[in-house]
């Protein structure tokens, strides 16, 4: 799976979303949208003043949000047009981690175990105090929000009232990524441990044993595999039973945080260029 060059775009480290059509791009201090059709660069704005290595990228219908340190920025998708900034954190003891969405809210991970809860159309924020450990990723699906602890844990919040539900020692520390998908629960850790628990049980079902090298991310499913990316290869695990499928080389970043699954297609990047592969 030979990756292709798509874009020429010299950078410090990208994020990258992928939504409909479009590429979504924090290259340096600029958002970028990329027309998947074309290929091409197709509006670009500059959003920071400074240079910054702590940032990240999320799309939901409207919005695009990128986290900056502290700071929460949201921007129109139509136009890349910045409508506002917050300041939700204080310093490096409360800055900001993952964001995710459901249909009317934004779950954005605080350090030491907080989450901000913003309402995505007047964009006001609720703070809550959830554990004692911060997370590294987390993931929201109906009324449910699980997050993966740098202790290992993985915690069960109920979105309504922001109260833990459940919680296990999942696994000896740090769970870098959390997924669900069809009723499981995806997880993979510093442990170099994927993971398969049962939504329904709370219990483990699989585990995959020496899975990972480094700090691994979970990028999403493509039909029966579970994509995931770790120390510049992706490899495919078995969606069912975690038996690994392939393993090949890609270019994403640093940690996969330039790279991007979307459909059959997985976008990735150097500190020089953007690339396509398909995996179908």
């Amino acid at each position: 799976m030979k990756p292709t060059k798509i874009l020429d775009l010299p950078n410090d480290g990208l994020n990258m979303a992928a939504d409909g059509q479009c590429l979504y791009i924090r290259c340096k201090r600029e958002m970028l949208r990329v027309d998947l059709a074309e290929m091409r660069v197709a509006a670009r704005t500059t959003v920071f003043k400074k240079d910054g290595k702590a940032r990240g990228v999320s799309v939901c219908e409207k919005f695009i949000i990128l986290t900056d340190f502290c700071d929460l920025h949201v921007l129109r998708k139509n136009d890349l047009q910045v409508e506002g900034v917050y300041r939700l954190g204080a310093d490096a003891s409360s800055d900001l981690g993952g964001v995710r969405f459901d249909a009317r809210k934004a779950y954005i991970g605080v350090r030491n175990g907080k989450m901000a809860v913003m309402d995505i159309e007047t964009h006001v924020v609720a703070m809550h105090e959830i554990a004692g450990a911060s997370f590294w990723d987390h993931c929201v699906v109906g009324s449910r929000i699980f997050a993966g602890t740098v202790k290992g844990e993985l915690i069960e919040i109920d979105a309504g009232d922001m109260r833990v539900a459940r919680k296990t020692e999942l696994h000896k520390k740090n769970i870098y990524s959390v997924l669900l998908c069809e009723g499981k629960i995806y997880t993979v850790s510093q442990d170099a441990t994927l993971k398969i628990v049962d939504a329904a049980s709370f219990e483990t079902v699989h585990t995959a044993k020496k899975a990972v090298r480094g700090m691994a991310r979970i990028l999403g499913t493509y039909e029966n595999d579970l994509v995931v990316f770790d120390s510049g290869q992706i490899s495919l695990w078995d969606a069912a039973s975690l038996q690994k499928r392939a393993r090949f080389e890609f270019p994403a970043g640093a940690y996969g945080k330039g790279a991007a699954l979307h459909g059959d297609r997985l976008y990735g990047s150097d500190f020089q260029n953007v690339y396509v592969t398909e995996l179908g």
